[in-house]
């Protein structure tokens, strides 16, 4: 009897690819850096040849929208200082306020990074984008891809079970209004 073989799923990871912010300039322009958990590097995935799928972390914020992002802080300079705050304090406007804007005639935040060695670098990247929530993604990245969600949860803290289940049916929402348009 003849094996038949499961085909290869490659999935794009943050999109097209997490950023290397520690890398040297010259390293990063020999490189296409879209920003990584974005709508445009998730379809900049889309268009390489064999991904199917896009990965991504999501997490909630304090008003209840599902928002895609990697980091459990985000980070900004304000009156000189980087600060950092964690992206579940946030409530959906201020996680969207930091970046790029969706109306560029609007000046986002500052966006800082910070590494695995503790430095905190400026994010900077050569094609940038907008934060986003879940439902965008579901709403702006190409019908063809699939998505592998990762639930991010800081490790950090006790989450109380009714903490979680809101957590849970905020995403099970959004997904249940994804792509039936």
């Amino acid at each position: 009897m003849a094996s038949r073989r499961k085909p290869m799923v490659v999935i794009g990871h943050r999109g097209k690819g997490m950023n290397d912010l520690a890398a040297s300039p010259e390293t990063r322009i020999r490189r296409e850096v879209v920003k990584e958990n974005s709508l445009r590097s998730f379809n900049a995935a889309a268009r390489v040849a064999g991904v199917s799928h896009v990965e991504f972390d999501v997490q909630v914020t304090k008003d209840g929208c599902p928002v895609i992002f990697h980091d459990n802080f985000i980070f900004t300079e304000q009156d000189g200082e980087i600060c950092g705050r964690r992206v579940t304090d946030l409530t959906l406007d201020e996680f969207l306020s930091y970046g790029p804007q969706k109306d560029e005639s609007k000046a986002g935040k500052p966006l800082f990074r910070k590494l695995n060695d503790g430095r905190i670098l400026r994010w900077d990247v050569q094609s940038d984008d907008a934060l986003c929530t879940l439902q965008e993604a579901f709403e702006g990245v190409d019908r063809r891809v699939g998505f592998n969600v990762e639930l991010k949860f800081d490790d950090d803290l006790v989450y109380r079970e009714e903490e979680l289940s809101g957590i849970l049916q905020a995403i099970l929402k959004a997904c249940g209004r994804q792509r039936q348009k």
